[in-house]
């Protein structure tokens, strides 16, 4: 189960050099606009399945963090509730995702390239790696012990610069996700 492979982030690590970076308007936090609609594929009582990841990012906080409109990704990970978005850089740019996995913890990650290194954002627990060779920075946020949200960013110019864009990201979302669910 390669999370990263299955969002279909792996073969988009184009990189344009000089890109804009999420940095500072990301750390402001999502704007109190944005209310996450359920999803229409999912259903029962778990409240992070049934929503729907693509509506997590209000328009203004798409043009603010320089990403276009959200889609669910393809490929294995279709099944899950997820989605991801590209910058609007011609040429590349990079790939933030987002998945819920309702059926594996932050303690079973398969495809960390290296040990995971916990981390906290917000009021969740995780841990932060890289997969598929360094091209991808994930932080897993843990929900239940066999439960957690990926929040994966992929083709940034740098690992450095990939680190800081999946932290900033991570804490939006985690900011988004719904309390006491899962």
């Amino acid at each position: 189960m390669l999370v990263v492979a299955a969002l279909g982030l792996a073969g988009c690590a184009e990189q344009t050099p000089g890109q804009a970076s999420a940095g500072d308007t990301a750390t402001q936090g999502p704007g109190s606009s944005t209310t996450p609609a359920p999803s229409e594929s999912n259903s029962g009582s778990d409240q992070l399945a049934e929503l729907d990841y693509c509506s997590l990012l209000s328009e203004g906080e798409l043009d603010q963090l320089g990403l276009k409109a959200g889609q669910p990704a393809d490929g294995d990970v279709s099944e899950r509730p997820n989605c991801r978005w590209r910058t609007k850089q011609a040429g590349g740019g990079y790939l933030v995702g987002v998945a819920y996995w309702d059926d594996v913890g932050v303690a079973e990650i398969p495809n960390a390239d290296d040990e995971p290194v916990p981390t906290t954002v917000g009021n969740h627990e995780g841990v932060k790696f890289q997969a598929i060779g360094g091209s991808s920075s994930v932080v897993a946020l843990t929900i239940t012990d066999s439960s957690r949200v990926d929040v994966i960013v992929t083709g940034a110019d740098s690992g450095e610069q990939q680190d800081e864009l999946v932290e900033q990201y991570a804490k939006i979302f985690e900011s988004q996700l719904p309390k006491g669910g899962g």
